[in-house]
């Protein structure tokens, strides 16, 4: 059995960050790619995030109930957005008969045609489309990046934690940026050190699984915003596989999109991931590093009976299910610290529990009762609730000891808990 914890770092860990860009929430993300105008097949310029997303919304405002539209608008964010247009660059080529052969050809897509709003959008269209969202949410964490990285002396609380956790942590981290290796500063990630002269390294699995020094490993599970493909390519590697570069600029100036984009099983095609987003993510991460992370992390939830989970929605079926394992393999020697943001009106049991069954993402209360190993129903007259120890507060505590959820935000669980997360976790 592993001494480290596992942690999984979700878009909420730097939302407390003192931002002086675009604040990274999703909705701001999906704002920012909603103003974005790509250029045609034709040379001229279209809104067209903008006009698929009006168009489905009022698609969707015309299928559900009335009653329900207006209590909860239908919307979509910029991944539902991404994963509709991906799907529109696999059966635009059947509505436009672009395939040379059959057997090339996604069958399901000759049981579907396109409507009038869809039927004059080329699938070059699609790819430009697709190409600018991943850009501007790129663009949208490298403001951050960077204003992290120049000035080492803000954010002190994000640096000092992660330093707290140097060489006895496994980071699977799911945002883009890296403010945590600029924390840590030591770490083991895959990629050996950039050769002067030259403008990236490839990613080693043998470095990766060996860790030698004994760093602490960060594994970015979605890709991140200086990965691109390689300008030349070995027998050695899939021309797929992202390779690390020195910098975002270059970074950019190397993701030329050499190839064709991949397609899936079903023959469907998706953008070349540099980084992870939209509802096919486990195809993307068929491709190094992605492949060798992800499957590292279902080795390292075995290994280890610690885990802490920070500003992590569990949207992800895939990362839900591995997570599991941990409850399976170590039973009650497994223990959780899941940190997560919940409304200031919060305070106490009922309205706890009445935001985490209603408002939350149904999978985080499935992995919360069977931590606690309890349904967390409150009955009438009920008085001991099954994650309170003693009276309520924060950090929310099981009453079997094997969860504490802190839900005031990764800083305030920083700057007010750390100690008390190392002894829950034996740290």
């Amino acid at each position: 059995m592993g001494n480290k914890v596992t942690i999984i770092v979700g878009a909420g860990a730097v939302l407390d960050f003192e931002h002086k860009g675009i604040f990274p929430s999703v909705k701001n993300i999906t704002d920012e790619v909603l103003k974005l105008s790509i250029q045609k097949v034709d040379g001229g310029e279209r809104p067209l995030l903008r006009e698929i997303n009006d168009y489905i919304v009022g698609k969707l405002n015309q299928i559900g109930r009335s009653e329900i539209n207006r209590y909860i608008p239908p919307q979509l964010n910029f991944e539902s957005l991404l994963h509709v247009i991906e799907m529109c660059i696999s059966y635009s080529s059947c509505w436009h008969k672009e395939y040379i052969s059959w057997l090339s050809l996604p069958e399901f897509g000759t049981l579907i045609q396109p409507d009038d709003f869809l039927k004059d959008i080329q699938t070059y269209d699609y790819i430009r489309a697709t190409y600018e969202l991943q850009k501007s949410v790129m663009g949208i964490v490298n403001l951050y990046d960077t204003s992290f990285s120049e000035n080492m002396t803000s954010e002190r609380w994000y640096q000092d934690f992660w330093k707290s956790f140097s060489g006895r942590s496994n980071i699977f981290n799911l945002n883009y940026d890296n403010t945590i290796e600029n924390s840590l500063g030591e770490y083991e990630d895959g990629f050996p050190p950039i050769k002067d002269g030259e403008e990236y390294s490839r990613f080693s699995t043998k470095n990766y699984y060996e860790n030698k020094r004994g760093v602490s490993t960060i594994a970015h599970l979605h890709g991140q915003i200086l990965f691109s493909e390689a300008s030349s390519f070995s027998f050695d590697y899939s021309i797929r596989d992202m390779v690390k570069n020195r910098d975002y600029q270059t970074a950019c100036k190397n993701r030329m999109g050499r190839q064709q984009n991949p397609s899936n099983q079903a023959k469907e095609k998706y953008v070349q991931p540099y980084i992870v987003s939209g509802s096919r993510k486990t195809e993307k991460m068929a491709f190094a590093p992605n492949n060798v992370y992800l499957s590292d992390l279902a080795r390292k939830i075995v290994e280890n009976n610690r885990l802490m989970v920070i500003g992590y929605s569990f949207g992800d079926l895939y990362l839900n299910e591995i997570l599991g394992l941990g409850i399976a393999t170590h039973g009650d020697e497994f223990k959780a610290v899941i940190i997560d943001k919940f409304p200031s009106y919060i305070n106490s049991y009922i309205s706890w529990f009445q935001h985490l069954t209603h408002q939350c993402n149904p999978q985080e209360y499935t992995f919360v009762s069977r931590l606690a190993k309890d349904r967390l129903f409150v009955e009438v007259g009920q008085k001991e609730f099954p994650l309170i120890v003693g009276e309520y507060g924060i950090p929310v505590v099981s009453r079997n000891g094997k969860v504490m959820m802190c839900i005031n935000g990764f800083k305030d669980a920083v700057v007010n808990y750390k100690e008390m997360i190392q002894r829950f976790l034996g740290m």
